[in-house]
């Protein structure tokens, strides 16, 4: 006896979030969703949550260490972007500033109905919870959407 589950997209998976902040695991995680894209015909946005800089004394520094991030982010996504166009795959790149990435991330994905976010297991801070990045933790807790969690492979 085979047991049909439902896909919470209803089988379909139309648009792919995809979380990076230029570590390898999100670059590992771009590449799986570009695949994806490719073959699902699906449309991939990559989200990239910028670092906080409202500690920052002057509105001139903050304004500099973002522009910093966000440049260090695109030049890492180039090339990236090239491959995804050379594959046909419809790629929009989303910024956001500050506060904490897992709430940014899963604030983001709700509000655009994303049928699917993928992530890689660890980021930047690489601190772990169970084996997990702390921000991959605690998005695969929340139930509006499903996460694909992609694995850093040059651990196994």
């Amino acid at each position: 006896m085979t047991t049909v589950q439902h896909s919470p997209t209803g089988g379909r998976l139309h648009r792919l979030l995809v979380c990076f902040d230029g570590s390898a695991e999100s670059k590992q995680a771009i590449g799986l969703a570009v695949e994806l894209g490719k073959r699902l015909a699906a449309e991939i946005t990559v989200l990239c949550v910028l670092p906080d800089t409202t500690h920052l004394e002057t509105s001139g520094g903050a304004s500099a260490a973002e522009k910093a991030a966000k440049d260090r982010l695109t030049t890492s996504l180039a090339p990236i972007k090239l491959r995804a166009v050379a594959d046909a795959v419809k790629f929009t790149e989303v910024s956001v500033s500050g506060g904490d990435p897992a709430d940014r991330i899963a604030a983001y994905a709700d509000e655009h109905g994303f049928d699917l976010v993928v992530i890689g297991s660890h980021g930047q801070e690489r601190a772990t919870h169970g084996g997990l990045g702390r921000v991959v933790e605690r998005l695969v807790r929340d139930p509006h959407f499903p996460v694909l969690i992609v694995p850093d492979s040059a651990r196994s």
